[in-house]
Protein backbone atom coordinates (compact mmCIF):
# COMPACT_ATOMS: atom_id res chain seq x y z
CA UNK A 1 0.00 0.00 0.00
CA UNK A 2 1.15 3.53 -0.77
CA UNK A 3 -0.40 6.53 0.97
CA UNK A 4 -0.83 9.72 -1.02
CA UNK A 5 -0.27 12.91 0.97
CA UNK A 6 -1.35 16.17 -0.62
CA UNK A 7 0.62 19.05 0.85
CA UNK A 8 4.14 19.34 2.26
CA UNK A 9 3.20 21.41 5.28
CA UNK A 10 4.09 20.43 8.83
CA UNK A 11 1.28 17.87 9.00
CA UNK A 12 1.97 16.24 5.64
CA UNK A 13 5.72 15.99 6.20
CA UNK A 14 5.26 14.58 9.71
CA UNK A 15 2.74 12.03 8.43
CA UNK A 16 5.14 10.92 5.69
CA UNK A 17 7.97 10.43 8.20
CA UNK A 18 5.69 8.52 10.59
CA UNK A 19 4.42 6.22 7.83
CA UNK A 20 7.96 5.63 6.58
CA UNK A 21 9.06 4.72 10.11
CA UNK A 22 6.48 1.91 10.30
CA UNK A 23 7.18 0.66 6.78
CA UNK A 24 4.29 2.21 4.87
CA UNK A 25 5.21 3.89 1.59
CA UNK A 26 4.07 7.47 1.10
CA UNK A 27 4.20 9.94 -1.76
CA UNK A 28 3.91 13.65 -1.00
CA UNK A 29 2.49 16.02 -3.62
CA UNK A 30 3.05 19.75 -3.20
CA UNK A 31 1.78 22.65 -5.29
CA UNK A 32 4.68 25.05 -4.77
CA UNK A 33 7.88 24.52 -6.74
CA UNK A 34 10.19 25.06 -3.77
CA UNK A 35 9.43 25.05 -0.07
CA UNK A 36 10.59 28.14 1.79
CA UNK A 37 10.69 28.76 5.54
CA UNK A 38 7.58 30.93 5.84
CA UNK A 39 5.52 31.75 8.90
CA UNK A 40 5.83 33.01 12.43
CA UNK A 41 6.86 31.65 15.80
CA UNK A 42 4.92 28.69 17.17
CA UNK A 43 5.14 26.57 20.31
CA UNK A 44 5.59 22.82 20.20
CA UNK A 45 4.01 21.32 23.30
CA UNK A 46 5.70 18.34 24.99
CA UNK A 47 3.42 15.75 23.39
CA UNK A 48 4.37 17.08 19.92
CA UNK A 49 8.07 17.14 20.83
CA UNK A 50 7.74 13.52 21.97
CA UNK A 51 6.42 12.52 18.53
CA UNK A 52 9.14 14.46 16.71
CA UNK A 53 11.73 12.87 19.01
CA UNK A 54 10.41 9.42 18.07
CA UNK A 55 11.04 10.43 14.44
CA UNK A 56 14.69 11.10 15.28
CA UNK A 57 14.48 14.90 15.11
CA UNK A 58 15.31 15.80 18.73
CA UNK A 59 18.87 16.99 18.10
CA UNK A 60 17.95 19.23 15.19
CA UNK A 61 14.98 20.64 17.10
CA UNK A 62 17.12 21.36 20.16
CA UNK A 63 19.74 23.08 17.98
CA UNK A 64 17.16 25.32 16.29
CA UNK A 65 14.37 25.94 18.81
CA UNK A 66 14.28 27.68 22.17
CA UNK A 67 13.19 25.58 25.16
CA UNK A 68 10.18 27.28 26.75
CA UNK A 69 10.40 27.16 30.54
CA UNK A 70 7.51 29.41 31.60
CA UNK A 71 4.38 30.98 30.18
CA UNK A 72 3.68 34.36 31.76
CA UNK A 73 1.00 36.96 31.13
CA UNK A 74 1.84 40.48 32.25
CA UNK A 75 -0.07 43.74 32.43
CA UNK A 76 0.86 46.80 30.40
CA UNK A 77 2.84 47.89 33.46
CA UNK A 78 4.84 44.68 33.56
CA UNK A 79 3.07 43.16 36.55
CA UNK A 80 2.57 39.40 36.41
CA UNK A 81 -1.07 38.47 35.93
CA UNK A 82 -0.56 34.73 35.59
CA UNK A 83 2.39 32.40 35.19
CA UNK A 84 2.99 28.67 34.99
CA UNK A 85 5.93 26.39 34.17
CA UNK A 86 6.14 24.70 30.77
CA UNK A 87 7.83 21.63 29.33
CA UNK A 88 10.38 19.96 31.58
CA UNK A 89 9.89 22.68 34.20
CA UNK A 90 6.26 21.54 34.45
CA UNK A 91 7.28 17.92 34.99
CA UNK A 92 7.01 16.61 31.42
CA UNK A 93 9.59 14.18 30.07
CA UNK A 94 10.00 16.32 26.96
CA UNK A 95 10.62 20.03 26.56
CA UNK A 96 8.28 22.58 25.09
CA UNK A 97 9.96 24.44 22.23
CA UNK A 98 9.39 27.83 20.66
CA UNK A 99 10.39 27.72 17.00
CA UNK A 100 9.77 29.54 13.75
CA UNK A 101 7.12 27.63 11.82
CA UNK A 102 9.22 27.73 8.66
CA UNK A 103 12.28 26.36 10.45
CA UNK A 104 10.24 23.41 11.74
CA UNK A 105 8.96 22.78 8.22
CA UNK A 106 12.53 22.84 6.88
CA UNK A 107 13.69 20.35 9.54
CA UNK A 108 10.88 18.02 8.49
CA UNK A 109 11.52 18.65 4.80
CA UNK A 110 15.21 17.77 5.05
CA UNK A 111 14.31 14.57 6.92
CA UNK A 112 11.76 13.62 4.24
CA UNK A 113 14.28 14.21 1.45
CA UNK A 114 16.88 12.11 3.28
CA UNK A 115 14.53 9.23 4.13
CA UNK A 116 11.91 9.19 1.38
CA UNK A 117 13.81 10.78 -1.49
CA UNK A 118 11.62 13.48 -2.96
CA UNK A 119 8.39 15.43 -3.01
CA UNK A 120 6.38 15.32 -6.20
CA UNK A 121 4.80 18.31 -7.92
CA UNK A 122 1.03 18.47 -7.36
CA UNK A 123 0.38 18.65 -11.10
CA UNK A 124 1.65 15.05 -11.31
CA UNK A 125 -1.31 14.00 -9.17
CA UNK A 126 -3.88 15.99 -11.13
CA UNK A 127 -4.79 12.96 -13.24
CA UNK A 128 -7.77 11.62 -11.29
CA UNK A 129 -10.17 9.36 -13.15
CA UNK A 130 -13.90 10.05 -13.05
CA UNK A 131 -14.39 6.82 -11.07
CA UNK A 132 -11.93 8.07 -8.43
CA UNK A 133 -13.70 11.44 -8.34
CA UNK A 134 -17.11 9.78 -7.85
CA UNK A 135 -15.67 7.65 -5.04
CA UNK A 136 -14.14 10.73 -3.43
CA UNK A 137 -17.45 12.61 -3.53
CA UNK A 138 -19.22 9.65 -1.92
CA UNK A 139 -16.58 9.44 0.80
CA UNK A 140 -16.82 13.17 1.48
CA UNK A 141 -20.61 12.93 1.83
CA UNK A 142 -20.14 10.22 4.48
CA UNK A 143 -17.59 12.32 6.33
CA UNK A 144 -19.92 15.36 6.38
CA UNK A 145 -22.92 13.40 7.67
Amino acid sequence: MTVVIVGAGIGGLTLALSLHQVGIAAHIYESVEALEPLGVGINLLPHAVRELTELGLADELAATAIPTSTLTYVSKRGQTIWSEPRGRNAGYNWPQFSIHRGELQMILYRAVLKRLGSIRPARAYARVSSIDAVGLRAAMRRVRS
